[in-house]
């Protein structure tokens, strides 16, 4: 079973932050059905939620209170509009965001299927890959967001994302990954996360899986849900949040005790 994570030693920043996520309503989830009304927490934003497939920054605030110390190095390999940076920042701890398309200057432009990082430099990494290729995120060709889930090419290169991961991330630390499953009517229905979630399987411990229930606007609309009921499939309601652990040996190398 993997060890409870470090947490460090109270001092002031970290009271701080708490005081502030007080203030804003903003508490460490406690089940693993999350559910967050709105895309941005406090006065300010965090990110651009304007931006095609923006992760709500609820849940990267409650991985990096729970997983990460103040001052350590969070990572995003696919940082979008940067809302992973503004939540580290918040909470005091460093970042790096590297995309194909970066959208501000503190984003690096990059692959996440070869990151300029040393081995075993981050001490958290969260990532929100495409989930298939329903959304236009940029016109470099490399983009994973151009390829269909229900194709091998998808998964093959999340594949390279994941073991990129595992590289630069740090033993005993942390990482997570968040993705929705991708639905086609009467073409195919991919499910992303479990096919992720065997690859991640490969190369890191599962430490727990989280539904996070979706609010996207598409999901209220009447003639959505009307379509749904007439043609008997589902709208996506949740997308998988995969909280994982790098172990010090090799996975290959782990016995179990009995």
């Amino acid at each position: 079973m993997p060890s409870r994570p470090h947490r460090p030693p109270r001092s002031a920043a970290t009271a701080s932050a708490s005081l502030r996520a007080r203030k804003q309503n903003l508490s460490p989830q406690v089940t693993t059905l999350w559910d967050f009304p709105s895309q941005n927490y406090g006065a300010g934003k965090q990110g651009d939620s304007h931006y095609a497939g923006a992760t709500p920054s609820y849940i990267i605030w409650n991985l990096l209170h729970r997983y990460t110390n103040e001052k350590a190095l969070v990572v995003d390999p696919m940082c979008g509009s940067g809302t992973t940076l503004d939540v580290a920042r918040d909470l005091n701890r460093r970042a790096l965001g590297y995309d194909l398309a970066p959208t501000r200057p503190d984003i690096f432009r990059c692959d996440a299927r070869k990151l300029p990082l040393e081995d075993a430099k981050a001490d958290f990494v969260f990532i929100d890959p495409p989930y298939s290729d329903h959304l236009t995120y940029s016109a470099d060709r490399r983009c994973i967001g151009k390829l269909s889930a229900a194709t091998p090419a998808y998964y093959e290169a999340m594949e390279l994302v994941i073991k990129e991961i595992a590289r630069v991330l740090r033993p005993d630390r942390y990482w997570a990954l968040y993705v929705g499953d991708s639905f086609v009517k009467d073409k195919f229905f991919a499910p992303i996360g479990f096919e992720l979630f065997g690859i991640m399987r490969r190369y890191c411990t599962p430490v727990d899986i989280v539904a996070v229930t979706r609010h996207n606007q598409t999901l209220q609309m009447g003639n959505y849900r009307r379509a749904a009921a007439e043609g008997n499939f589902f709208l996506r309601g949740f997308n998988y949040l995969f909280i994982m652990k790098k172990e010090r040996q090799p996975l290959g190398q782990l016995t179990i005790n009995n």
